[in-house]
């Protein structure tokens, strides 16, 4: 993404990205990689820090559950469900020791609703 363009709608107004830098963040760990080292990464090739990684915390076999009632083709890491679950830990890891920025642990076993209303929430409390 680009970094101006990062940089103005943050000072603009609220910017939301999909799994940003948290998603590799997550499989470098996950490879082995040093958190310092992959957060360093992150450093050194200057990519945006945001305010806060909202985590939505979804047990593995609820999640298998659900990807797997969605009516399309399954990619390779969808179907292992080894790996979702070693995701899902890894992901644990992350929020725990807060890695790199603010991690907001969401209970994504809720409903839709709950789930939207629990991020809104959030998100009007994140500057206090």
């Amino acid at each position: 993404m680009d970094k101006k363009m990062i940089a103005d709608r943050r000072e603009n107004g609220i910017l939301i990205a999909d799994r940003y830098f948290s998603t590799t963040l997550c499989y470098q760990t996950l490879e082995g990689i040093d958190i310092k080292m992959a957060v360093d990464f992150a450093k050194n090739f200057q990519i945006e820090v945001p305010d806060a990684i909202f985590y939505l915390n979804v047990d593995p076999d609820i999640a298998i559950k659900r990807k797997h009632g969605e009516d399309k083709e399954k990619n390779f890491r969808e179907k292992d469900f080894d790996f979702i679950r070693k995701t899902h830990k890894q992901y644990q890891e992350l929020v725990d020791e807060q890695a790199w920025c603010k991690w907001v642990n969401i209970d994504g076993n809720k409903s839709v609703d709950e789930v939207t209303k629990n991020i809104y929430n959030k998100i009007l409390n994140l500057k206090d």
